[in-house]
């Protein structure tokens, strides 16, 4: 009866460990931007984006660390570290706040505040957990932040 038990165990912990093996990255797609608050000198920043997991299995996002350019020039970055969880073929909301510093930037504020559009690049890498195993890759969006989008 033991040799039977440790026998599933082990069945159990090899099948959940290959699972990892045969991992598929995950996709962060930028869905919206939301600004909390702007400033001549900085911008509080919400980029809401969804992660899809293509796995038959679940995946826990257990960080993610990112930077922001705005207009070709890095202006801010961050680090999500709270750990969250995207079922098996499926996806999950996540917002990634983001403190974008425009000292330094020349008129980047004074373009987003007279309406003009400003390009955005959010890039970084994110650390998963498929099966057994922990994961990194890096991920880089790209689009326009104007004051249409902005959630005020």
């Amino acid at each position: 009866m033991h040799r039977r038990n440790v026998t599933i165990l082990f069945c159990v912990l090899l099948i959940t460990g290959c699972a990892g093996l045969f991992f598929e990255e995950p996709t962060i797609t930028l869905k919206e931007i939301h600004v909390r608050q702007i400033s001549l000198t900085d911008a509080s920043l919400v980029f809401v984006a969804e992660i899809q997991n293509p796995n038959d299995y679940e995946l826990r996002l257990k960080s993610l660390d990112y930077t922001v350019h705005l207009s070709g020039r890095e202006a801010g970055d961050g680090s999500l570290q709270r750990e969250i969880s995207v079922p098996a073929a499926s996806s999950t909301p996540i917002e990634i706040p983001v403190s974008a510093r425009f000292g330094g930037l020349g008129g980047i504020a004074r373009m987003y505040v007279s309406g003009q559009e400003l390009s955005y690049r959010l890039e970084g890498k994110a650390l998963v957990k498929a099966g057994l195993f922990d994961r990194t890759f890096p991920f880089s969006r790209t689009g326009t932040l104007s004051r249409k989008k902005a959630g005020n």
